[in-house]
């Protein structure tokens, strides 16, 4: 399964819900592997989508049947608050993707997070 794991992938695995209880198979984007090779960050994905602020949600495409890219066949959002590292072992099925362009947006809201969470909004003090 690791060879089918890339960037942008939906995948099926053992997550903790946002407040790290209640583990349970959940979807999540595949955002990037780790330095070291050993697991992947990852965005949760939930159907209940009043969870979080809008503007830390990017919603999914998805249809009764399954929608022809994503698989999904309820409606989704990645919750870009709710990441996650996960190994290889907590995986236990492959969906589809995300589309370049929800991809794309959940990438901006990360570093949106990321700015806002930086002391200093995300600029490097030492630049001159």
């Amino acid at each position: 399964m690791n060879s089918k794991l890339i960037v942008g992938r939906i995948v099926w695995a053992e997550l903790l819900d946002p407040q790290g209880r209640n583990s349970k198979v959940r979807p999540a984007v595949l955002i990037s592997p780790s330095v070291n090779g050993d697991g992947w960050l990852a965005v949760a994905l939930t159907t209940k989508i009043d969870i979080a602020p809008a503007d830390v949600c990017v919603e999914l495409p998805w249809h009764r049947d399954g929608h022809p890219k994503t698989q999904l066949n309820q409606r989704n959002a990645a919750v870009c608050t709710w990441r996650a590292f996960l190994s290889p072992e907590q995986i236990v099925g492959l969906g589809g993707f995300a589309p370049l362009a929800h991809f794309q947006r959940i990438l901006e809201v990360l570093e949106h997070l990321r700015q806002r969470d930086t002391p200093d909004g995300g600029h490097d003090s030492d630049a001159k």
